[in-house]
């Protein structure tokens, strides 16, 4: 499922060339699941706006706050962080800078590593630096919504790959393309696993055209923003849709293919 908070101006579209420029300016790989994001959307608003930590800062005890992270082009985003160092006086070295106002940033820090970097805090006015994860995906995991109004940490329950996976085996139909849905937005699930083509099966046989007309309107957006580059399941899809007379499914079915060719 997406975190990104849907915008009216979408940024510009990631492309492999930003991915190889940015790994080589740094000398890293970036995180898997982080280029995944940004194949989505590259960089902006997110839906959540704190993430959990074990440490006191200026925002809070337990939390800061963040609400967007960078995405990848030239001279933008994740590529500025030569110069955020420069300007607010950062000398850490090995670092990848995601997030921040200047105050302080949100980086990955690849000290020891070229492959598997911490995420880390860096309070820029105390010289302050924070360890937070592990791993990007235990940071994206700690991201939450804080209602500062009532003073209440109200979370915004992304369903877990577990949860997912329940609802793709349900006998419910309804639940079943929930499933399905969820799965095929969810940029960390793999979409090569027999349940997922199981079920999506189940959808196209058992369910109301609303439900296929979903699946597929979100498949297509997930290729065509490569989202979803696996063979078996492009291929699933197409022929589920060929079997189709419905007018939005067939216009689904021939947006794909456009794509690909």
């Amino acid at each position: 499922m997406s975190i990104w908070e849907k915008e009216s101006d979408k940024p510009p579209k990631l492309t492999s060339k930003d991915v190889e420029l940015a790994e080589a300016t740094f000398g890293v790989k970036l995180p898997k699941n982080y280029i995944k994001m940004l194949k989505k959307q590259n960089g902006g608003y997110l839906k959540t706006d704190a993430v959990r930590v074990e440490f006191t800062n200026d925002d809070g005890d337990g939390y800061i706050l963040l609400d967007s992270l960078y995405g990848i082009k030239p001279d933008e985003g994740v590529m500025e962080t030569e110069y955020y160092k420069k300007e607010w006086g950062i000398t850490k070295d090995n670092i990848v800078i995601i997030a921040g106002n200047g105050h302080s940033f949100v980086a990955l820090d690849y000290e020891g590593t070229t492959t598997t970097p911490k995420v880390i805090f860096i309070d820029t006015e105390s010289s302050q630096i924070e360890f937070i994860s592990h791993t990007f995906e235990e940071f994206i995991d700690a991201m939450y919504l804080l209602d500062i109004d009532d003073d209440e940490q109200d979370t915004i329950h992304l369903p877990s790959s577990d949860e997912i996976r329940e609802l793709a085996l349900s006998a419910d139909i309804a639940e079943v393309s929930k499933g399905v849905y969820l799965w095929i937005c969810d940029y960390s699930m793999p979409k090569d696993e027999a349940l997922l083509f199981t079920a999506m099966e189940r959808v196209y046989a058992e369910g109301s055209e609303h439900q296929k007309v979903e699946i597929a309107s979100v498949a297509r957006m997930e290729i065509e923003n490569e989202g979803i580059i696996d063979k078996k399941f492009i291929d699933l899809i197409l022929s589920l849709l060929q079997k189709e007379d419905d007018l939005d499914l067939v216009i689904y079915k021939e947006m794909i293919e456009e794509f690909l060719n």
